[in-house]
């Protein structure tokens, strides 16, 4: 049984008409677009309403699945597990202090198609074995939300056989279970995936008034106003975030690049055409990674030619000089626009004869020429 099998079989056993609600805050709301955003779903914040009293004798623990369409292949399944304990708390720290935003994704592309998400606020009895076991499976399901997804889902069989048999070990209290799955848009009867927050509450529906929820500092408050709301008490709850995002700042990181980016350089202090040959190559690669969105690779791809030229055009004027790397392309690729490229690109991405290799090509081009840059 998978993961997603399992929440469902949860679900249905263990669901009650419970408050379901998206909750007002500062950030922005936004509908995603394929191509374009980048998605990232954290666990702002969890609480239990006994959690004096449970921490002596439970670890709560909010265990996670998300399905969404990464590359070309059929749909991912992400699993998660946060929990104090992945804060190397001790039982006498144990409900106290404050344990704000689990990210229970990497930041993903949007890829359009259909995005589910199931989680479980759980309280599982301590044993001896039990923490040990809950670290190391959160260990483990951390390497799903830093880097480059495409190479941590290697480790995605691990993560989901460790959490399988996590959710499936020792006693356990349900303390509320959500599951959804957004696809298609609001105005043509889909449902749409936006940025911004919601919680799930242990309330009874009809009986709870949502509109006076509200997030303040990434926490679940509950008020008339901002000045006047207090931290919300009295009820288990999970309070979500999806996070939006028009561009990536870590790609600097992703090792092909920096190799690609390295080799041009080499080659092109000998001869500038076979350094352009391989500049162009490594701006190819760009835009087959599926780490990245259109924006994305549009911008990546136009920072990698601005560095190769800047760099080659300094080291042919003196050759001994050496400039440290982060002087370079971190200041330079985040001054490239995102909002601009994605206007630059957006009939591109809007022409639907095209598929994705043939928009790869179309905007390669238009970076080479310097139409986006």
């Amino acid at each position: 049984m998978s993961l997603v099998d399992w929440f469902a079989n949860l679900f249905v056993q263990e669901a009650k008409h419970y408050v379901f609600t998206p909750v007002v805050s500062d950030a922005e709301k936004l509908v995603f677009r394929e191509g374009q955003h980048y998605f990232r779903l954290r666990l702002a914040e969890m609480f239990l309403k006994d959690d004096r009293k449970l921490f002596r004798k439970a670890v709560p623990v909010v265990s996670s699945v998300v399905s969404l369409q990464f590359g070309a292949s059929a749909a991912q399944q992400l699993p998660n597990v946060a929990g104090p304990l992945a804060l190397n708390l001790n039982e006498n720290s144990l409900g106290k202090g404050v344990q704000l935003n689990y990210s229970l994704t990497n930041l993903v592309p949007y890829r359009g198609g259909n995005v589910s998400i199931s989680a479980a606020l759980l309280a599982y009895v301590s044993k001896d074995y039990f923490s040990a076991f809950l670290n190391l499976a959160n260990s483990i399901a951390g390497q799903l939300t830093i880097g480059q997804l495409s190479a941590a889902l290697k480790v995605v069989g691990s993560v989901a056989g460790a959490l399988q048999d996590l959710l499936d070990s020792g006693d356990k209290e349900v303390r509320l279970v959500y599951h959804n799955e957004y696809a298609g848009t609001d105005d043509l009867g889909g449902v749409s995936l936006q940025s911004g927050y919601f919680a799930v509450i242990g309330a009874q529906a009809g009986k709870f008034n949502p509109e006076k929820l509200l997030v303040k500092n990434s926490q679940l408050y509950i008020g008339d106003d901002r000045q006047s709301a207090k931290p919300l008490a009295g009820y288990d709850y999970m309070l979500f975030g999806v996070e939006a995002a028009l561009y990536r700042d870590d790609f600097r990181y992703f090792s092909e690049y920096n190799s690609l980016l390295y080799a041009a350089i080499e080659k092109g202090m000998l001869d500038k055409a076979e350094g352009d040959a391989v500049i162009r190559a490594g701006m190819l690669a760009v835009f087959k990674s599926d780490d990245l969105t259109y924006v994305d690779k549009t911008r990546v791809a136009a920072a990698l030619k601005a560095e190769y030229e800047e760099r080659l055009s300094q080291l042919l004027k003196a050759k001994n000089l050496l400039i440290p790397d982060d002087q370079w392309l971190n200041s330079r690729a985040l001054a490239i626009n995102p909002e601009a490229t994605e206007r630059k690109i957006a009939p591109v991405l809007a022409n639907k004869q095209l598929d994705d290799v043939a928009i790869a090509d179309t905007i390669l081009e238009m970076v080479v020429k310097g139409e986006i840059s």
